[in-house]
């Protein structure tokens, strides 16, 4: 990792291509690095004039009277390249470069100039941000090297009224949203420390910045907005650095839609496109997505401001019971619980209300109650119940005088809560009374579906840190057998069958029910009397990965006659909707027991190579898409958090009378095809178990069919 010491925080700097005209790119960014009080030395590089806002321009970079340890560059595409090969020659250390027309554009001229920059970029050494960057801004130095209109007035503060809030640092490909997180933010007394445009990230990537900031402590919450990511191992291991700091991740990334969805053999891999993984990815890690502006500055609030909660409970304070109520659906919507007081301090809270008041939980003060006791000694109160994981307050932010007075009172009692706590009003809130709130570490949220969301987000991350803390249980096959499945692999067509495939899976210790492969009529008669009836007969084929629509599936089938038959009729349908294919044969399995249907698969994602798949089966799947995603390899507790996961896990409990499925067996088969599929990531493209019955609680599962498609090398 390059030091960026001089890009955020230079010595000097030099504009190339500065301008005194401010109605040009380059004139405002020369006037805001200027007029925003920026400390070093300012060099403006220009031919057309001599001097620029009072200060001596240069001709060229080989004219400065030193090497800055910053180059702003914004000048022609067709110039940068050579720009910057001189900024090398100068000793020029780091450089944003402004500038568009590079791999964004299409045409041939735009791609050269990509490459001729990357050749300079390689030579030079020179730590870039960009090209197509709208710059860099660290309030700290303070160093403003952009032309965003978020900086247009130089007497705004960089910095919130209060400076509560954790330091939080921006990394943007997008060059507007850079410095749209500090317009909208700074009104929540949000600190935004570093903020990088990262633009087209021919040099450093988005998350480089912030694996530099987590060495150097520059910020303890991070945003993102990313439309591609270049090196996905190095950005999971810095997803993971962040995790280990206790640094929250808060990303939008695009590319969610189904034009993301690629074409796919099997049912996982059918089912798994960019949005789907990158969810996964990022539950994975910690990471948090954001979907809009105002969604990420939600949680950069809640993460800048409150503790850690131990659990999903929630204890309301309010004045206004309508909101209380309101509030309490949204809450319990977002998966939140509020749970009823202990009798004992409800009826300490009761001394302090009007008999007409509640202290369940919501505890409806009223608001005459709350206009003479406050909320400090309920929060006092309250904060003692072992039932409450946080505290969550709502009143009115408009009246800034009372605002303020509230504040000051919840001070001392909020640095000592163990609790985090959050007000939500349902009124406007001035600047000045979030302002106040913010300085007794309580962030503020005009919306309600928005605060609870927050309060979500903290959960989440608290769960994650929490399993990221437990020691993991590793599964280690003995080499002899990942080179036997290996050497097999390499040797086999690129599609391997049901009857290829679950030798290799049972060599992990993946079971396989009774079954046998049959050549002839003969043959499968003689393995169905082994078996014992019922069985199920299927033809084998790498040609035929979808049996049932080549009618090449037979259930239920009982006596000699009907399993001959059966055979008959299979291989006709198969060579009738087939002609050209392989037929192996006919695999005969007894037919498994009842229980609950699961999908269970792997695919490899082009970015971040394979990816565990599990759902339910049925309707789940084919319509609901009720399935989730993460990368392999998993242990169990991994595996039975992403079950948690799906909408219709409550089937796998018990329902009607039937009992709870074996959870367990599931969890362990997910944890050991994750490390089958791990193992192998070079020569796996996809797995398909499919279906899985997961029996009754004890009784295990069985695996009826499966299906392993090579990666083609």
């Amino acid at each position: 990792m390059p030091d960026l010491q001089p890009l955020f925080s230079p010595g000097s700097v030099a504009i190339i291509g500065a301008s005194a005209d401010t109605h040009t790119l380059r004139g405002r960014t020369t006037q805001f690095l200027i007029e925003h009080g920026y400390p070093g030395r300012i060099y403006p590089v220009t031919r057309s004039q001599s001097e620029v806002f009072g200060r001596r321009s240069y001709a060229t970079v080989a004219e400065l009277p030193e090497a800055p340890d910053l180059a702003v560059v914004i000048v022609p595409a067709a110039y940068v390249a050579q720009t910057l090969e001189e900024c090398g020659q100068k000793g020029v250390r780091a450089a944003v470069i402004i500038s568009s027309g590079f791999a964004e554009e299409r045409g041939d001229a735009a791609q050269a100039r990509d490459q001729a920059l990357r050749q300079v970029i390689e030579r030079s050494g020179i730590v870039v941000c960009g090209p197509n960057s709208e710059g860099i801004v660290n309030p700290l130095k303070p160093l403003v090297a952009t032309f965003s209109p978020v900086f247009h007035d130089p007497k705004q503060s960089l910095f919130p009224l209060s400076g509560k809030s954790r330091a939080i640092a921006v990394s943007c490909q997008s060059g507007a949203l850079t410095f749209a997180f500090l317009s909208r933010g700074r009104p929540r007394q949000l600190r935004f420390t570093y903020q990088a445009s990262a633009g087209n990230q021919t040099s450093l990537e988005a998350h480089d910045y912030i694996d530099w900031l987590i060495d150097t402590g520059g910020a303890d919450v991070f945003l993102a907005y990313l439309e591609g990511i270049r090196d996905p191992a190095r950005f999971r291991a810095v997803a993971d650095k962040a995790a280990a700091a206790g640094k929250p991740l808060i990303l939008a990334k695009v590319g969610r839609s189904e034009a993301g969805r690629r074409a796919a053999a099997s049912h996982t891999g059918a089912l798994a496109h960019a949005g789907t993984v990158d969810d996964a990815i990022f539950r994975h890690h910690g990471i948090m997505r954001g979907e809009d502006l105002d969604h990420m500055l939600d949680i950069a609030a809640a993460f800048a401001f409150c503790k850690l909660p131990k659990g999903n409970r929630v204890a309301v304070i309010t004045g206004s019971g309508g909101s209380a109520v309101w509030m309490s659906d949204i809450l319990s919507a977002h998966g939140l619980e509020l749970p009823v007081l202990e009798e004992e301090l409800q009826q300490r809270l009761m001394a302090l209300l009007p008999s007409y008041a509640s202290a369940q939980n919501p505890v409806d003060g009223t608001a005459q109650a709350i206009h003479e006791v406050g909320y400090a000694k309920l929060v006092e109160i309250v904060r003692e119940s072992r039932r409450i994981d946080t505290i969550l307050l709502i009143g009115s932010l408009a009246n800034e005088a009372t605002a303020k007075t509230r504040a000051e009172e919840l001070a001392a009692v909020a640095g000592t809560t163990e609790q985090p706590i959050l007000l939500s009003t349902y009124t406007t809130a001035t600047e000045g009374a979030m302002a106040a709130f913010a300085e007794a570490g309580i962030p503020c949220y005009t919306s309600m579906p928005s605060c609870a969301r927050a309060i979500r987000a903290l959960v989440d991350y608290a769960a994650f840190q929490e399993r990221r803390r437990r020691p993991r249980t590793t599964q280690v096959n003995p080499p002899a057998i990942r080179d036997e499945v290996r050497a097999t692999l390499a040797a086999a067509g690129p599609v391997l069958t049901e009857a290829e495939a679950k030798p290799l899976l049972a060599l992990y210790g993946v079971a396989r029910p009774p079954e046998v492969l049959a050549i002839n009529a003969d043959e499968a008669a003689e393995a169905a009397a082994r078996i014992g009836s019922p069985v199920a007969l299927k033809v084998q084929s790498p040609e035929i990965m979808h049996k049932t629509e080549a009618r090449g599936v037979a259930l239920g089938i009982t006596g000699e006659t009907a399993v001959r038959a059966a055979y008959e009729r299979l291989l006709a349908s198969a060579r009738g909707a087939y002609p050209e294919a392989a037929i192996h044969g006919v695999l005969v399995q007894a037919m498994a027991r009842s229980g609950r249907e699961i999908i269970l698969g792997v695919t490899h994602d082009s970015n971040f190579g394979p990816m565990l798949m599990v759902g339910l089966g049925g309707i789940h799947v084919e319509v609901l898409r009720d399935v989730a995603f993460t990368p392999v390899p998993i242990g169990q507790e991994e595996a039975l958090s992403l079950l948690d996961g799906l909408r219709g896990v409550a089937l796998l409990d018990g329902f009607r009378g039937a009992p709870p499925a074996d959870r367990g067996a599931l969890a362990e088969l997910m944890a050991t095809l994750s490390h089958f599929a791990a193992d192998h990531a070079d020569l796996i493209e996809e797995i398909d178990l499919n279906p899985v019955i997961v029996h009754a609680q004890g009784e295990g599962l069985t695996v009826v069919d499966a299906l392993i498609v090579k990666r083609k090398l």
